[in-house]
């Protein structure tokens, strides 16, 4: 079963004032891409953008 996507987090987005890090989505809000990665993506990727980002400061 496939979760579906809000239209406001996906490529149809106005001003893509925000972008999802792991795609090329955008949304308007930061709240849009906090749910886009929750509904969008796995978890071990999510986790593992997070940890290559912290590995790379």
């Amino acid at each position: 079963m496939q979760a579906s996507i809000p239209e406001r987090a996906t490529e149809a987005a106005k001003s893509h004032a925000y972008g999802c890090p792991l795609c090329n989505c955008g949304a308007d809000s930061e709240d849009d891409i906090y749910c886009r990665l929750l509904v969008s993506h796995r978890k071990s990727a999510v986790v593992g953008a997070l940890l290559e980002r912290v590995g790379n400061e």
